[in-house]
């Protein structure tokens, strides 16, 4: 006996699949051009896995490509958009599944050419099973689902020990101390991809491909890539006062803002731990504006309106090795915690030292005077000093922050997994 369920009900789906006959050795596949034919097995670089999408008690399934599964004119085919003919009722026996048009028909695999067609009743030939894509061993669906849920998703240990450490000593390579240049919070290099084969490899991750191509745009572009060490003792004793930023295309929106709220995606590798003594960094979701779908970002927003909204800002904090995907705009800071060394000295002694007005019996002011001169003749520390990678990218219609090669050319030079498949 066969049952119709949603995903609200019984049956649970992952949003990446692979799907294989359940008496034929042989996987649905879409071809760049569009058409659909069946293969022994999927390509290597988890192209061939497909998105779900639940629609009350319908499935639909679509390419990394951008193409849905179509049974139009009773004929399987692909469109470049979901209507009734590319949704599908789910059946389920046991860890087997059905797949209905509106029309009554079922979607069936055949071991010759067309492959895929439709028949009046389910039977073998009619019945299909899941498989979750794995990357890493990482399932990657279900990071896709959790990005859609909650805009942002922090996935562990995507890098080896070694390999953020390598990554680190080529940014501190990059980086030269101006003449002259004033001492400052952060030290920001920027255009990454082309210093090392090891960043064209962050930048092109195979996770975060499968999850940018398929929750933005197939043809999303890298915007940029650079790395900012932050260093917190600077931070908390030289700074006044905390600001807020918006990494590209945001950062540089005017009034009222960007329609599109999945317009870009930002990954963030940490190639140093971010704890609470060294992570400086803070990020809050903006709210929305008047129109519940443009984003209030900080340089559209007044001082009122920015205290009260980032009094609800979270410290970033991640493992060495993590990286943390967020869809959209996100406000960041990276001098949280400005001027909190001074706390325990109130404002008018403060004042008074910054001022020069200090007598010889002002003790309060000397005592400073001696801490102030020297925490500035300290050496850096360097575990106060944490690095991370930021990659943005964008959607094909938004131009760049810096002239960067094409993602297909970068992922040419890199080696791909060999994807895992278990059973959905």
């Amino acid at each position: 006996m066969r049952v119709t369920m949603s995903r609200r009900g019984q049956i649970s789906i992952d949003k990446i699949v692979a799907l294989r006959s359940s008496v034929l050795p042989l996987y649905v596949i879409f071809k760049p051009d569009g058409t659909v034919t069946a293969a022994d097995e999927v390509s290597e670089d988890g192209n061939d896995f497909l998105t779900t999408c639940m629609w009350g008690d319908q499935i639909s399934f679509q390419s990394i490509r951008g193409d849905y599964l179509s049974v139009e004119g009773d004929q399987v085919s692909t469109r470049r958009y979901c209507s009734a003919d590319e949704r599908f009722f789910l059946e389920k026996q046991d860890t087997q599944y059905s797949f209905r048009t509106r029309w009554g028909k079922y979607l069936s695999m055949s071991d010759r050419p067309p492959y895929l067609t439709l028949a009046p009743a389910a039977g073998d030939t009619e019945s299909f099973q899941l498989f979750s894509l794995m990357m890493c061993g990482v399932n990657v669906g279900k990071q896709l689902e959790v990005l859609e849920r909650d805009g942002s998703v922090m996935i562990e240990s995507l890098l080896l020990e070694y390999e953020a450490q390598n990554l680190r000593e080529t940014v501190t390579q990059c980086t030269q101390q101006k003449e002259n240049e004033k001492p400052s919070h952060e030290t920001r290099v920027a255009s990454l991809v082309g210093q090392s084969a090891g960043f064209a490899n962050l930048a092109t991750h195979p996770i975060i491909m499968q999850l940018v191509r398929r929750i933005t745009s197939p043809k999303v572009k890298l915007s940029s890539m650079e790395s900012c060490r932050t260093n917190a003792e600077f931070v908390r004793r030289e700074l006044e006062q905390q600001t807020w930023h918006v990494v590209h295309p945001y950062s540089s929106a005017e009034f009222p803002g960007v329609m599109d709220a999945r317009i870009n995606f930002t990954a963030t590798w940490f190639l140093d731990e971010l704890n609470e003594q060294n992570s400086t960094w803070a990020w809050v979701k903006p709210p929305l504006g008047d129109g519940a779908h443009l984003p209030r970002l900080p340089q559209l927003s007044s001082q009122e309106e920015l205290q009260a909204i980032v009094k609800d800002s979270k410290t970033l904090l991640a493992k060495r090795g993590s990286a943390w995907l967020y869809l959209g705009p996100v406000w960041m800071s990276n001098n949280a915690g400005a001027a909190s060394f001074w706390k325990d000295y109130d404002a008018q002694t403060r004042y008074k030292y910054l001022s020069g007005q200090v007598s010889a019996q002002d003790q309060a002011c000397q005592s400073f005077r001696a801490l102030t001169d020297s925490q500035q003749s300290a050496p850096v520390k360097e575990e106060l000093c944490p690095m991370l990678v930021q990659a943005t990218y964008v959607r094909e219609y938004v131009a760049p922050r810096e002239d960067l090669p094409a993602l297909e050319v970068l992922e040419g030079y890199r080696e791909r997994p060999v994807p895992q498949r278990i059973l959905a």
